[in-house]
């Protein structure tokens, strides 16, 4: 019942990289399958998702003639924090259906953002656990559960986006500027350690403060709450 909740609620939006679209378009297939998934808690790379279609050529298969084979993958790799992860065959995937993008006008495709704010799926986890009450667990919190509102009030957070007038050290940065010992700054260097300081607070206002990711595949669906988006590539395995 929560993932149906969940769904009900979400707002699609396509996945938030124009290029990864059109290369998972153009793939080559009718169809979409992610392939392998491999979930590392440790380490570099956190998540490594790949996706085929139709045409891929599995180990030991022979060809037919009139069909076209390679052996391409679409490889995604994530190596920011990952939150939550949630897989599940594609026979389960009726929330899904039922809610689909399309119904709000999205695009079809097998790649997608939900774009809540608040997000659902941050309230479910917040009301489940009893052992948190902020997301994420570091730092300014985007969202804090009912329990902690109750009990400390007006708790700062900051939702999808920091606000426009955000300062630096909202995101945990602080940018400082040194001289040779006995020299000052010029009025020049003001101007470019302003500049610095405006393109930093911009680009970090303007970047969510987490991605919720969905891939939905022949095979699998998979929904990822992370950092932020990941890396891809077209790979040819051997």
């Amino acid at each position: 019942m929560a993932r149906e909740a969940r769904f009900a609620r979400y707002e699609w939006a396509p996945w938030p990289d124009e290029t990864l679209l059109r290369a998972a378009d153009g793939f080559g297939g009718d169809l979409f399958y992610i392939r392998r998934l491999e979930h590392r808690f440790f380490g570099g790379e956190t998540l490594i998702v790949e996706l085929t279609d139709n045409d891929f050529l599995t180990e030991g298969t022979v060809p037919e003639p009139r069909h076209r084979h390679h052996r391409r993958v679409l490889r995604l790799t994530w190596t920011s924090r990952i939150f939550a992860l949630e897989s599940y065959d594609e026979f389960y995937a009726g929330p899904f259906g039922t809610h689909h993008p399309r119904r709000q006008g999205v695009p079809q495709s097998w790649l997608y953002e939900v774009t809540n704010d608040p997000d659902p799926w941050i309230e479910e986890m917040l009301e489940e656990n009893d052992n948190t009450d902020t997301f994420p667990p570091y730092g300014l919190p985007v969202m804090v559960g009912e329990r902690l509102q109750v009990r400390e009030g007006d708790v700062k957070v900051t939702g999808r986006f920091f606000a426009p007038n955000a300062p630096l050290s909202d995101g945990g940065r602080i940018m400082s500027f040194y001289k040779a010992s006995g020299e000052a700054f010029t009025a020049e260097d003001r101007e470019e350690m302003a500049r610095q300081q405006q393109a930093a607070r911009a680009e970090m206002v303007s970047k969510p403060r987490y991605r919720h990711l969905f891939i939905a595949s022949e095979t699998h669906m998979l929904e990822v709450l992370c950092e932020d988006l990941p890396a891809w590539e077209v790979v040819t395995l051997d």
